[in-house]
This record gives C-alpha cells, sequence and structure tokens, in this order.
C-alpha cells in the first residue's frame, strides 16, 4: 500500500508540472483538464484560479481562489487576488457591464496577473498537502514531543539544523545537487547520514521538503518549465533518498518548491549560486506539520 501511496503522489506531481507548462504555453483548456482530475488542494485552485483570471472569468477565478483561502487563510498572494479580482469587477460595473476585459482589454489583465502559474509562497506558509494520506500507526506509538525533537541529534557536517516552536529547520552548507536532478557524491552522502539519524523517528515524524534553485532561468525549451518545477523535482529527489535512509513512511512527507524565491544563501555570486542548488526540511512531531 505504501509503494501505491508513492506512486500517487509521484504522478500527482508530474500531471501539476505539466499543467504549468500548458498554461505557459497558452493551452488553458488542456491545463484545466487535467488540473480538474486532481485532489484540489491549494496549489491545484490557485493554479486554476490564475488560469481563469487570464482568460477574464474573474468570477470564477475569486470562486477557486476563495476555496483556497479557506484551505489556507494567510498566504498573502492568494489574498492579493482576490482584492485585484475585485478592483476590477468593481470596474467593470461601473462600466455599465461592457466586456472590458475581453478583445482589447486583454493584454492588461495579462499583465496585472503575471504571475500566472509562478505559485511562490513564503517558506513555511504552504499547509501539509490535503492530498497525503494519514498514516495509521500503532496506537501504542508515541509521538515525539517539543522537548524530544529538541533533543534530537542532527550535528553532522554539512547540516544545519535550527530549532523554534516544535520544529526543526534543516538547510546544508552545500549544494546537494551538482546540476539539474542529479544529487552530488557529497549530496548523497549528507542524505545519508542524515537519514541514519532520523531513523529512530520514523514513524513519528512529518517532513516537510521544499525544493530550491540558483537565481538563474530556466532555459526555454530546455528539461523544466522553470525553477519551480526545477525545485519540486529536487524535493522529490531528496524524499525518496530520506525515504529510504530512514525508513520514514510516504505519507510522512510533503513536497513543495520555492524556485528561485527564498534561497538559503542570499548572494549571487557562484558560489552561493552552487549551494542554493538544494532543498531544506521542517522536521516536526507526525500530525502537526
Amino acid at each position: 500500500m505504501t509503494e501505491q501511496i508513492a506512486l500517487a503522489l509521484a504522478t500527482r506531481e508530474v500531471v501539476l508540472a505539466q499543467a504549468r507548462t500548458l498554461a505557459r504555453q497558452g493551452r488553458y483548456g488542456e491545463a484545466e483538464q487535467i488540473l480538474r482530475d486532481l485532489e484540489p488542494d491549494v496549489l491545484v485552485l490557485d493554479l486554476l484560479a490564475r488560469i481563469h483570471a487570464q482568460q477574464g472569468r474573474l468570477g470564477q477565478a475569486d470562486q477557486c481562489w476563495a476555496a483556497a483561502e479557506r484551505l489556507a487563510p494567510d498566504i498573502r498572494e492568494i489574498a492579493e487576488g482576490r482584492r485585484r479580482v475585485a478592483s476590477m469587477r468593481g470596474g467593470a460595473r461601473r462600466r455599465r457591464g461592457r466586456l472590458v476585459y475581453r478583445a482589447g482589454a486583454t493584454a492588461g489583465l495579462a499583465l496585472t496577473f503575471a504571475l500566472l502559474v509562478d505559485t511562490r509562497v513564503e517558506l513555511g506558509r504552504l499547509p501539509t498537502a490535503p492530498y497525503v494520506q494519514p498514516s495509521h500507526a500503532p496506537a501504542q506509538t508515541m509521538r515525539p514531543t517539543a522537548a524530544d525533537l529538541a533533543g534530537m541529534d542532527l550535528r553532522l557536517s554539512g547540516v544545519r539544523a535550527r530549532r523554534r516552536s516544535g520544529e526543526i529547520t534543516v538547510t546544508f552548507t552545500e549544494g546537494l545537487f551538482r546540476d539539474g536532478v542529479t544529487l552530488s557524491s557529497g549530496g548523497r552522502t549528507v542524505l545519508d547520514a542524515l537519514g541514519a539519524r532520523l531513523r529512530p523517528y520514523a514513524t513519528r515524524i512529518s517532513v516537510a521538503v521544499i525544493g530550491h534553485t540558483d537565481d538563474l532561468t530556466a532555459a526555454v525549451g530546455g528539461d523544466y518549465a522553470d525553477n519551480l518545477e526545477l525545485g519540486t523535482l529536487r524535493a522529490t529527489v531528496v524524499r525518496e533518498v530520506l525515504r529510504s535512509a530512514a525508513g520514514i513512511p510516504t505519507t510522512r512527507f510533503s513536497v513543495s518548491s520555492l524556485g528561485d524565491v527564498m534561497p538559503p544563501f542570499r548572494g549571487h555570486g557562484t558560489a552561493d549560486r552552487a549551494r542554493n542548488r538544494t532543498v531544506s526540511l521542517r522536521i516536526s512531531a507526525a500530525g502537526e506539520g
């Protein structure tokens, strides 16, 4: 059953990336169709809203964002999208119902929603994906408390662990990936070592994996639609390595991406770019992440 769930999650991530690519190409109908076959979590609803808005269907865009807002009320980009829709719909009413967002005004609308399919949310604000099925751990298994997590020994070469509010944020001093989605030998070594430290807690923790990239724009026609997709794929690779090394069930993971937004290292030099080809982790007690 665990392998079936892992396959379902991996398939979902590929489908979502495909929808982003179709939307960027202006193939909105096809993108919409495949999105409607997915569980409507925040990412799916936000992308659907942006597709609707890009085509002038402001009412439908607002409905999608409203649903996303109910799942994640604190994401600024969703609230901003609803605010812009309300403003534009108000302008349409003042013009006595003229279809100002179609035909001649399409360019203005496209500019307003230029962040289409670039779902970049602040680190930590994206909720645990609703489509991740709950684990059925034995009732006698004790969940780690905040104090237990604080005592977890993650002092490893190449690993930085910061503890706050019952959560451990893990970053890496060097990039985990050589390029694309290929782990460096050092990256695999540090992930294997981290997995060994996490193994005693495998059934009692949740791990959010957030993918990062450097600030170079993905090549047009290349292997990845954009840095957001590349970050998602990197997070998926790390999830699979940690799942194997630590024995953490797939259902205890969530995967997301920030692309080149809010990278672990702020510089733009060659060294910092290399270090940002990585992921960051948020480790919490199972059910609390």
